[in-house]
């Protein structure tokens, strides 16, 4: 049992986080939801939260759908670049996606209103929903679909009502996840949907920022972790049709049609670099002259006072470097006291940490600020347990994935030659899984990275970050700005990745063992 020690301190550790918040969110809240329920503010923003999600996880799934057929079917030249130029864009910071979205919607290349938001979600999302539909296409094997074909289906009579029925699993996961991230989204409803369309994230933040009503933003908020909550909870307890058991082998394009197939993919991969393409190249040109101007990158890197942020705008990139390593040291720790554990504590453990991802960023930043009040706690210790509470799960569960490929053999080795538990976890187990713990400090380094609205709700100007940074650019209108940082964060959440992919390619090693 004490092997099980560290595994559950570390799930203590992020259970007292998540539970302190929730608590005192529900201390300031509980008095006041009744009239949050019955608010007409708080159920429109409620009702547009649901419709928005419904619509942006639908218009995913169908954009997903065929290029997750094409990519599991077929074998064509870029197919690999085309899987990663999609994926890419579910890396990039919200904030840099709204504000390409709203670049494009002043340039007249997007509708405006709520169609916007959707399109964006959408964007955001249709990439990670292909790579799940696809894998769940992977499973699905050439036979049965041989045997509907021998009793005369015809081709789409065979994707509808045999390929597809059996790749419900993927589908619902992409649909499910894109659903809980449009509801729970800030950066995007923020700068696109203007007073008329107002997601209940938006609502908590404007309740408590702009109308100074905390009580009612509480109350707001509870009533959004309910339904997160129960989102959540859904999910995991809907289990849809399986797999055929079967493994898929592509085989290569031929013929006019395979050609037209072909471009599709090329062309998702262009509209998946377009919108950010897009925006770094307005960074770079006067909004009001419309002229050559890359200066701005020196202005978003000034030590220079800016009455527009209240501070100099270089502190929001040293800030931003500061919560990063921070998220990173500390949820990597916690996921090393999670590894060292057998696997029963193991997933003990990650069942616990499961709970902060049904809480959306605005209500635990809601809850932390509750609990900071209480204790006097300084402002940035807030923003670092957000973004610690937000990263932690990921982290987690990429450096578990890891290990729990591995024999358990190698800690008894390790402890039979006079190591300790956590000595042979550190100097064995955790470089063995090495690829899996730079996947744990990549998701803790760019969630932190890109996290908007925890940021927004909590941070002072001597401790805003650069998503807020672009935030306060975008709202007073200085788009050149804001586009420049937005600009500046996606490069560096893609630079983290890319010097991750580079570690593990000198990795090889490892895999040979």
């Amino acid at each position: 049992m004490e092997h099980w020690a560290p595994a559950l301190l570390a799930a203590a550790l992020l259970f007292s986080l998540w539970a302190s918040s929730a608590g005192a969110l529900l201390v300031e809240g509980v008095r006041g939801i009744v009239d949050a329920a019955r608010d007409p503010v708080v159920s429109r923003a409620l009702r547009f939260s649901t419709l928005q999600a419904l619509a942006s996880a639908g218009a995913a799934v169908l954009l997903a759908l065929p290029l997750a057929y094409l990519n599991s079917t077929y074998d064509y030249p870029g197919r690999s670049l085309v899987e990663t130029l999609v994926a890419l864009p579910f890396t990039l910071p919200t904030v840099s996606v709204a504000l390409a979205f709203l670049l494009l919607v002043r340039a007249g290349l997007v509708p405006q209103g709520w169609i916007a938001i959707v399109l964006a979600h959408a964007y955001f999302n249709f990439g990670v929903c292909a790579q799940m539909i696809s894998a769940s296409l992977g499973s699905v094997g050439p036979s049965i679909e041989e045997a509907a074909e021998t009793l005369g289906a015809g081709p789409l009579a065979r994707f509808f009502r045999v390929t597809l029925p059996l790749a419900l699993r993927g589908i619902a996961a992409g649909f499910s996840l894109t659903f809980s991230l449009s509801f729970t989204s800030f950066a995007i409803p923020l700068l696109l949907g203007g007073p008329r369309y107002r997601t209940l994230e938006v609502e908590i933040y404007s309740l408590y920022k702009v109308f100074l009503d905390a009580d009612r933003a509480s109350a707001a908020a509870l009533i959004q972790l309910a339904a997160t909550m129960g989102v959540a909870w859904a999910s995991l307890r809907w289990s849809p049709v399986g797999v055929s058991g079967e493994v898929r082998r592509r085989r290569p394009l031929v013929g006019s049609q395979a050609a037209l197939a072909a471009v599709y993919g090329y062309a998702s991969a262009a509209l998946s670099i377009y919108p950010v393409a897009y925006l770094f190249v307005r960074s770079l040109f006067d909004p009001l002259t419309d002229r050559f101007n890359p200066t701005v990158y020196a202005r978003i890197l000034s030590t220079a006072y800016d009455a527009s942020l209240g501070t100099e705008p270089f502190r929001g990139l040293l800030n931003s470097a500061f919560f990063a390593a921070t998220t990173a040291v500390v949820t990597l720790s916690l996921a090393a006291l999670v590894a060292s554990a057998p696997p029963k504590a193991r997933s003990l453990a990650l069942g616990v940490s499961s709970l902060p991802l049904g809480t959306s960023s605005i209500t635990a930043a809601l809850g932390l600020y509750a609990l900071g009040l209480r204790l006097r706690a300084p402002g940035w210790s807030l923003i670092a347990a957000s973004h610690i509470m937000i990263a932690a799960p990921f982290a987690m569960r990429a450096v578990e994935s890891g290990v729990s490929g591995l024999s358990e053999s190698l800690v008894d080795a390790a402890e039979t030659l006079g190591l300790s538990r956590l000595d042979a976890t550190f100097r064995v187990l955790l470089p063995a899984a090495a690829p899996a713990v730079l996947s744990g400090a990549f998701y803790s380094l760019a969630l932190s990275l890109s996290e908007t609205a925890a940021s927004a709700l909590l941070a002072s100007p001597a401790t805003q970050t650069m998503t807020v940074v672009a935030l306060r650019y975008a709202g007073v209108r200085r788009f050149q700005e804001a586009a420049a940082v937005s600009s500046l964060v996606a490069l560096l959440t893609w630079g983290a990745l890319w010097a991750k992919q580079i570690a593990e390619g000198r990795m090889g090693w490892l895999r040979s063992s």
